[in-house]
């Protein structure tokens, strides 16, 4: 959205910005924190579930109160996130539609991207924009307005001006930057191919004006990459921007939320990591089974990530500074192969992050699901939130996801006092027949 607001506005047109994320409760370590939470109704769908309904950030009534303060605009654009968030922009139209009936409302995002004709039926905006939307929201404006303003020779992601912070007002407390869009890979779990590709890179320069720029204007330190595939072209790209980083001598701390490739680590780019003041860094692990891994995605091995985090420790990283992305949840996946891939990346002394599987509409995973007979082909984007797919499979299967997190908060808890509690017989050998390699 902070994107489309720069491009915008650097075409001429004024740009009123709502942040319905504006409210949060605490402010934490590097500017993250919690939203606001307000528990909501359920929706009728989610009746037979045991857990509460909650809408994150501002109120309705804070909402409402923004929007009249607005003069009346030309367009209204409206961005989504999971699919099974869909109430929220739903909600947001439909107040929108009472504010200002007559103005043209446009959804965008990865939720009307992935579902576009749900979007239409159950959203009802007038327009839909899928995927990148800077030239095809133009286009649209141009029919809606009948304005006729070129889109220009944009080539290059470079060619588009910064994302608009400025309009984010008094919670500013950290900074995004994306060194490139989409992903060539093709995860089995993993929409990345649906929503932005092709894959492209910006220009390592162009990269390292946007970071010190936006920190003299800002005044933050904090900068996340949204890179899906930071390190990909890792010689000519992320090392470039890190050395460069480092000579401009800025006393910036970086973070990498998305999952990082540890095949592409090396020593060159663990010391420039650490040198340029990496404070998370958190990677793409996801399973310890080879066999799984070939089926998914193919871009980590298990000696690529014991290679990695020994480079990462030699570069200086100590054991909390690193994680590791664990999947649970997949198809035909056993609570087994879960267990395992959290003691091998205990045994590396990381910690572990599980990440539960949401069959995302159009992945490989989903249509292996409708296969099984886990889901519906049709089911209520509701019904694939990563909390409440489990219960799908019934109540034993949800006590064993939560018995899971307990297990891996064991593990965390044991690798925050360097203890590797399955490291050695009898255990390392079952570990290994699991995983169908060495541990």
């Amino acid at each position: 959205m902070l994107y489309l607001a720069g491009y915008l506005r650097n075409q001429g047109f004024n740009i009123d910005l709502i942040d319905c994320l504006a409210a949060k409760t605490k402010i934490r370590r590097f500017g993250t924190g919690n939203f606001r939470r307000e528990e909501v109704r359920k929706p009728d769908i989610l009746g037979h579930i045991p857990r509460k309904f909650a809408r994150y950030g501002i109120s309705e009534t804070d909402f409402i109160r923004k929007l009249d303060q607005v003069n009346e605009p030309d367009a209204i654009l409206v961005t989504s996130v999971m699919t099974y968030w869909y109430p929220g922009p739903q909600h947001a139209v439909k107040l929108l539609r009472k504010r200002f009936p007559h103005v043209p409302v446009i959804l965008g995002g990865i939720y009307a991207t992935l579902l576009p004709e749900h979007a239409r039926r159950v959203v009802k905006p007038d327009y839909i924009v899928t995927g990148p939307g800077e030239l095809q929201v133009l286009s649209l404006f141009n029919k809606i307005l009948g304005t006729d303003i070129p889109s220009g020779p944009e080539k290059s992601l470079d060619d588009y001006p910064y994302p608009a912070f400025d309009l984010i007002r008094g919670h500013l407390d950290y900074l995004v930057v994306m060194t490139a869009r989409g992903c060539p890979f093709n995860c089995s779990f993993c929409a990345q191919k649906l929503i932005s590709m092709p894959f492209r890179q910006r220009d390592p320069d162009a990269v390292v004006e946007e970071i010190a720029e936006h920190y003299h204007k800002f005044k933050l330190r904090d900068f996340a990459f949204y890179d899906d595939a930071l390190f990909i072209n890792r010689d000519k790209h992320i090392k470039v921007i890190l050395k460069k980083l480092i000579q401009r001598n800025l006393p910036l701390r970086l973070h990498s939320p998305n999952g990082l490739f540890a095949n592409n680590i090396d020593a060159e780019l663990a010391d420039l990591m650490f040198r340029a003041n990496f404070k998370t860094i958190r990677i793409s692990f996801e399973t310890s089974n080879e066999h799984r891994r070939r089926d998914m995605s193919n871009k980590i091995s298990n000696q690529g990530m014991i290679e990695a985090v020994r480079e990462l420790r030699k570069a200086g990283f100590e054991n909390q500074d690193l994680e590791a992305y664990v999947i649970m949840g997949l198809p035909d996946q056993e609570i087994d192969e879960v267990l395992a891939s959290a003691v091998f990346v205990n045994n590396l002394g990381l910690m572990v992050r599980l990440a539960s599987f949401s069959p995302i509409p159009g992945t490989v995973d989903f249509d292996r699901a409708v296969r099984n007979g886990q889901i519906q082909k049709d089911i209520d984007p509701l019904l694939t939130n990563k909390t409440i797919f489990p219960l799908q499979k019934g109540e034993n299967a949800y006590e064993t996801f939560r018995k899971i997190r307990v297990f891996a908060q064991m593990l965390n808890n044991a690798a925050q006092k360097n203890f590797k509690p399955f490291s050695e017989e009898p255990f390392l050998g079952g570990l290994q027949r699991i995983i169908g390699g060495p541990v």
